[in-house]
Parts: C-alpha cells; structure tokens; sequence
C-alpha cells in the first residue's frame, strides 16, 4: 500500500483504527467501523496517540492517574462551524476547546459494530470458551423434568390401587358385573376364618356344673323317666339307655371319676368349640368322652352317641370283624405327618391320630384320599395343632401301617364328597 497517499485514522466516536485516502484537513472523512462522518481533522493519527501514551507513562511515574480522557484536540483552520474544535495536541499552541465526547485512547478494543450484519447480536466469548464436555444439552432439563413426573405418576398411581380407589356406585337399574375367578376365591377363602373368629368360647366352668350334675343325676336315679331327661334326644336312645342303666343291667355301673379335659375340641364342620370330659366308670378304666348338647329348650344334656360308643369301644370292636361294611363312628381327630403308613404311601393320604378314649388308647390311623373331593374339604377344614370331633364313614384299610388303619369314605356335614 501506498504510505504517501493513504493515512491510518482513528475514529475519536468508537476508538478504531482505519485507513484513509483523504489528505486535505478540511475534506469530510466517514468512520468504516461506527460510520461517524466528520473532517479529517477531527480525527486523530497513530502518531498522536503514541505520543499521549508516552506523556501519561511519564506523568503516571510521578503522580496517580486522575483520569483517561485525553487532551481536546484542535479543529482545522478552515472547519465548518457546525462541528466543534478538535483537542489540541501537545506541542500545539491551540485556544482550549471544548473535549470531545469520546476518548481517543481505549483500554481494549470491542467488536465494531460497523462490521456486523444489520441485526444480528454481538458474539458471546463466554460460550465460545466453553470446553465441549462442559456445555449442557437444552434438552436434559426438559427430560429430567419429564422422568421426575413419570416416577411420580407411577407412584400414585401404586397408591391408589393399594388403597383400592373410590367405590364406583352402578347406575340405576344397571345389573352389576360379575366378580372374577380371583374376587371369589377372596370372598369364599376367608369365610371359615371369619367364621372361628366371631364364634364365643365357651363358658367352660357353665358346662362343667352341668355336666357334674347330670352325671350324677344319670348314675342315681331309679326311673326311664328322670334317666331320659339326662339324655339329649332320649327317645331314639330309649332301649340302650335302659340296657345300660336300667335295674336289668349286669353288672350294676358305677361312676368313679369326672373331669374336664384340657383344650375343647372343634366340631367338623362348623369348627364350634366343644368342652370334652372324661368319665371313668366302673366298667370302662380308660375313661369314656363326654360332651353335652343344647336342646331346643335351651337346657344342656348328654350326647349319648358320643357316650356309648367311647365307654364300649365299638370302633375297636368293628376292627376284629374279619369282614365288616363301613359304619359310621364317633371320633377325635387330630393331623397328623402320616408317620404310622409307609413312606410311598405319605403322599396319596392325609393322616389323621384317631382317639376313641379319654385315655388315648388304643390308637388309630385315620386315612383320607389326598385328591378326592372329602381329601380336599378335611384338608381345608382342619388345621395343624388343633383337636376336632367329627363323625365319620369308615372301613378297614389294610396297608402297610404301625398300627390299625382306617379309610374315611365320608364325614357328616360336609359339603364336598
């Protein structure tokens, strides 16, 4: 580039350096950065500005800097009275004029806005500093927002199907639908559960007078009459009654010992807790069972079948026949592992311990077949621990066993055979 005919200007409105062509002082001069027009006069050179930096380094040694504006600088001879003066220079002997509006030395230099497009935002240094690694995506936010409101909707949603929700009321006149497989077996499962639950325990001191008092009224009185009022439902009963108490009885029964036993039993089905006690009698050593039973007049009495059969031993008696039909019997259960069967027999049955005494002898094994329909009601029915009176169809079940077996074929009341 040509020296002698091209200068370098600084702009005094925005501080930035241009070239000009201009050489006459009073000719007009346009900024290319800010576009200030004005004579060249007005403006400065890069020689005028080093020389201000050389005077403020000396005046800055020798006192504290009191301000950067810089000297006014003197305007051409000629200038046109619409612009003010410039600031004179040092070494220019010029009248003061008044200070340009903007300093001529800058601090640092900014991005011209002269050579930006018309509209557009200034460029952001911090962001084109930004390590890659470092800058967040816009949409991050937006998904964490998003998961944070997934993960709670879900988990309302758990509570609220926990809790079970607001009971829909049907329309009127709408039939309601019908429950699932899973409603029913929630509504059928607990009902023998509730059913214990709810049933009172019994007033077992109550049942002991009672049965204290009838005992004893049954051994002494002399008449059909006064020992059928002892006897729940005596009329079915009159003539085993009388062959065992009567004055034709031989030898003559005595009673010796009554007392309650320990833990009533459950009824099957129904589980209704039932006082047991047992009598020893002069003919019968290991003690019989006896429960009493309300009758429709609200009064307590004997269970006669429970009775004879326990003080005479029928079921053990039934066992000796060397062929014998089933026969209904009169039984304690409990569950038990199936211990007395053989090992590949364990599975097929469900084991019960038979007593038929108060002294627990002699001992039986009740079985029931595991996959039939009565399997499937006694399993369910009965609960491990627990001591249940039933009555029961029974036969000889010859297996391989510890000791004598019999096979259920049905149980009074109940509703799956």
């Amino acid at each position: 580039m040509n020296s002698a005919t091209t200068a370098s200007l600084i702009c005094p409105a925005c501080g930035q350096a241009f070239l000009s062509m201009q050489q006459s002082m009073e000719g007009m001069t346009q900024c290319p950065h800010c576009a200030h027009n004005a004579p060249r006069g007005y403006f400065g050179t890069q020689a005028q500005v080093a020389g201000v930096a050389q005077v403020r380094r000396r005046v800055s040694q020798t006192q504290p800097m009191q301000s950067m504006q810089p000297p006014p600088v003197q305007p051409p001879p000629h200038a046109p009275q619409a612009y003010a003066p410039p600031a004179a220079w040092p070494g220019m002997q010029t009248p003061p004029a008044q200070p340009p509006a903007h300093s001529i030395a800058r601090p640092a230099l900014h991005f011209s806005s002269a050579l930006m497009p018309t509209g557009a935002p200034p460029p952001q240094p911090e962001a084109s500093l930004t390590p890659p690694h470092l800058r967040t995506s816009p949409w991050r936010n937006a998904f964490i927002i998003l998961a944070f409101a997934v993960v709670c909707c879900g988990a309302l949603w758990l509570w609220w199907d926990s809790v079970g929700g607001p009971a829909a009321s049907p329309a009127p006149g709408a039939t309601p639908p019908a429950p699932t497989m899973a409603a029913q077996k929630t509504q059928v499962s607990p009902q023998p559960q509730i059913a214990r639950a709810v049933i009172p325990e019994p007033d077992v001191a109550a049942f002991s007078a009672d049965a204290k008092a009838l005992v004893t009224e049954l051994f002494a009185v002399d008449t059909p009459e006064r020992r059928a009022a002892c006897i729940h439902e005596a009329g079915k009963y009159g003539a085993e009654i009388e062959a065992l108490f009567g004055p034709s009885a031989v030898p003559k029964i005595e009673s010796r010992l009554l007392a309650p036993i320990a833990g009533a039993p459950l009824t099957l089905p129904g589980s209704q807790p039932t006082p047991l006690f047992k009598l020893v009698t002069s003919s019968c050593a290991t003690g019989a069972l006896l429960r009493l039973e309300t009758g429709a007049d609200g009064r307590r009495r004997i269970s006669w079948p429970l009775l004879i059969e326990t003080h005479s031993a029928a079921l053990a008696t039934y066992l000796k026949l060397p062929a014998a039909d089933a026969a209904w019997f009169h039984m304690g259960l409990r569950p038990t592992h199936g211990l007395d069967i053989a090992a590949e027999l364990r599975s097929k049955y469900i084991t019960f311990d038979v007593q038929v005494s108060a002294g627990g002898v002699p001992h039986f094994v009740a079985c029931v077949e595991r996959d039939s329909p009565l399997g499937r009601f006694l399993d369910r029915e009965t609960e491990w621990g627990r001591a249940y009176l039933a009555r029961l169809l029974v036969r000889r079940l010859d297996i391989k066993a510890d000791a004598p077996c019999l096979l259920v074929i049905d149980c009074e009341g109940a509703t799956e055979r």
